[in-house]
C-alpha cells in the first residue's frame, strides 16, 4: 500500500473485475451452465497476473531501479511477470484439471515440454501486455499531458544554472563549464560554448565552485569531473584528456586524488 497510493489500488481492483467479466463472456463455459465459476476462474487468474505485474513493478521502484523511467520501468515489468504468470496459470490449471502443455496428449512421456512452455507464453503475451498497459494508464497518461519545454525554456534554465555557479560572471556563461585554469593576474574560464578570461585570482574563483563539481588538479588548473574523458601518464607525467579535446597536466600533488576519484 506503501507503494500505490489508494485510488491506483480501487482502479486495479476495478480493472480486474471488469476484465475478467468480459474474458469470461467471450470465452468457451468450462464448467458446465456454472456461469459464476467461470467468472471466478478468470477473476483468480487476472488477480494473478495483476499482482505479478504490481509485485515486479513496486520492487524495482522500492529499490530505486528505473524508478523516474515510468516507459522504461513498464517494459521491465511486463517482461519479468510474464514467465511466473504462465508458471502460474499452468500450474492453476493442472490442479484444476485442464488440458495444459500438451498433458493431456496421448504421448505419456515424462520428458521436458520446453516447446508447449515457450508456445504458451507467446500465445498469453499480447492478452498480459494489454493488461499491463490498462494498470499502468494511471501513470502513463499524466506523462503524456506534459508539454513540452521549448528550446529557449531549456536554453534559459542551463544559463540560470551557470549563472547560480558562477554569479560573478556578467553575462551569465554560456554552455556547461569544462575548466578553469590560472593565467598571471587573470583567470580563463572554458565551457563547452566559450571561453572567457576574467580579471582575479585563480584560488578565490575556484572556491566559490561546489566540491561536487569539479576538482583541483594543479596549482593553475581545475576540471568539471563530467569533462574528463580519461587519465594517462606520458613521460611520468600523469595528463587528463578532456571531452572537448584539451589536454592538462596534473601535478604530483594531486596525482594520486586524480588516480583515486577516476579508478572509482
Amino acid at each position: 500500500m506503501d507503494c500505490m497510493k489508494r485510488a491506483e489500488v480501487i482502479y486495479v481492483f476495478i480493472v480486474s473485475l471488469l476484465v475478467a467479466g468480459l474474458i469470461s463472456a467471450t470465452n468457451s463455459d468450462s464448467f458446465g451452465s456454472a456461469r459464476i465459476y467461470l467468472y471466478l476462474y478468470w477473476l483468480v487468474r487476472i488477480f494473478i497476473e495483476c499482482g505479478l505485474f504490481i509485485a515486479f513493478r513496486n520492487l524495482l521502484e522500492t529499490n530505486g531501479v528505473l524508478k523516474n523511467r515510468v516507459f522504461r520501468l513498464f517494459s521491465v515489468s511486463f517482461i519479468l511477470s510474464l514467465i511466473p504468470f504462465v508458471l502460474a496459470i499452468t500450474a492453476l490449471d493442472i490442479v484444476l484439471g485442464f488440458p495444459e502443455l500438451g498433458l493431456d496428449s496421448t504421448d505419456q512421456s515424462t520428458g521436458f515440454h520446453v516447446t508447449e512452455f515457450l508456445m504458451e507464453l507467446i500465445y498469453v503475451a499480447d492478452d498480459h501486455l494489454f493488461l499491463c498497459i490498462l494498470l499502468s494508464l494511471p501513470r502513463i497518461l499524466p506523462l503524456l499531458d506534459e508539454p513540452m519545454q521549448s528550446y529557449s525554456e531549456i536554453e534559459g534554465q542551463t544559463r540560470t544554472k551557470q549563472s547560480s555557479i558562477l554569479p560573478m560572471l556578467d553575462p551569465p556563461l554560456s554552455g556547461q563549464l569544462v575548466r578553469v585554469e590560472a593565467q598571471e593576474h587573470y583567470v580563463i574560464i572554458n565551457s563547452t560554448d566559450e571561453q572567457r578570461m576574467v580579471l582575479g585570482r585563480f584560488s578565490d574563483l575556484v572556491g566559490t565552485l561546489p566540491p561536487s563539481l569539479g576538482i583541483k588538479i594543479h596549482r593553475s588548473h581545475w576540471v568539471t569531473f563530467d569533462a574528463v574523458e580519461k587519465y594517462f601518464v606520458e613521460n611520468r607525467n600523469m595528463k587528463l584528456r578532456l571531452t572537448n579535446g584539451d589536454i592538462v597536466p596534473v601535478s604530483r600533488r594531486y596525482r594520486r586524488t586524480v588516480a583515486e576519484h577516476f579508478n572509482g
